[in-house]
């Protein structure tokens, strides 16, 4: 109920509903709106010390069709969430050379009120129209919001650099493996090139061999000249934390290799 209070209005009945509550119970409205994290913590016990507003949402007739809507939508949802969990943890776990299997509850808001969350106590917070044709778009974006929920605890400087390596994980190696299709488009703008000056180190922690790279660079429309770049053997024996500082230490290098264009490729 707290997201349909104050996320955008998903029709004007609710517009109109929360307009009163707002008029007629102005300190009320405002006090409840602090209460997201202790709500979250304990979603089936949670009891509000003034119940005026959530009486006033519960006692309309547009509340009970919403939830009738939303349970519609949950069982779709779970049915997706269920039924690709466990590939998806798998094989997460796989490209980070590192356990990956968290317990998450899972609360299902309205497909209009257009949320998705993952909170610090593993409460996944959804509310997004999902057909599924479009189940691997939602998978891997979830997945890269837990993920980056995740690393947002550790404590790594240059926090672009993590940010970019996130993406590589989820919403384009992750991604690409479960759907067969190539997904390293996908992504941060502001942040591309710096995806491309990683991509090399990227495919030698993957375990691509040197003789493959051109094979991934069509793939994934990522080009760069592999005369600058010696092939580290190591890098295919590191876990994903381990790989983070490695491109973290090595930054300066990094960032010194200017990322080229397909154009710009030398043939050797």
């Amino acid at each position: 109920m707290w997201y349909l209070l104050y996320q955008r209005s998903i029709n004007e009945e609710i517009h109109s509903l929360k307009q009163r509550l707002w008029k007629n119970n102005k300190k009320e409205y405002s006090l409840i709106y602090g209460e997201k994290d202790s709500i979250l913590e304990d979603l089936d016990n949670y009891i509000p010390n003034d119940d005026t507003i959530y009486n006033g949402v519960e006692n309309s007739e547009i509340y009970r069709k919403i939830r009738q809507e939303t349970n519609r939508y949950r069982l779709n949802l779970m049915e997706i969430w269920d039924s690709n969990r466990k590939s998806y943890t798998k094989e997460l776990s796989n490209i980070m050379k590192a356990s990956f299997d968290y317990e998450y509850s899972m609360l299902v808001i309205h497909p209009l009120l257009d949320v998705l969350e993952v909170n610090s106590d593993n409460t996944i917070v959804v509310g997004k129209r999902v057909t599924v044709k479009q189940k691997d778009d939602f998978l891997a974006y979830l997945f890269y919001k837990i993920v980056k929920e995740k690393f947002q605890k550790l404590r790594y400087e240059d926090r672009d650099i993590i940010n970019v390596i996130l993406e590589l994980i989820t919403l384009n190696e992750l991604f690409t493996r479960m759907t067969n299709v190539s997904k390293y488009n996908y992504g941060k703008k502001d942040t591309y090139d710096l995806k491309k000056q990683i991509y090399p180190y990227w495919l030698m922690y993957l375990g691509v061999k040197e003789d493959n790279f051109d094979n991934y660079m069509v793939r994934d429309n990522i080009f760069f000249n592999k005369k600058d770049y010696e092939y580290n053997k190591t890098l295919k024996d590191l876990d994903i934390y381990d790989f983070i500082s490695f491109c973290v230490k090595n930054k300066k290098k990094i960032f010194n290799i200017k990322p080229v264009t397909v154009e710009e490729i030398e043939i050797i």
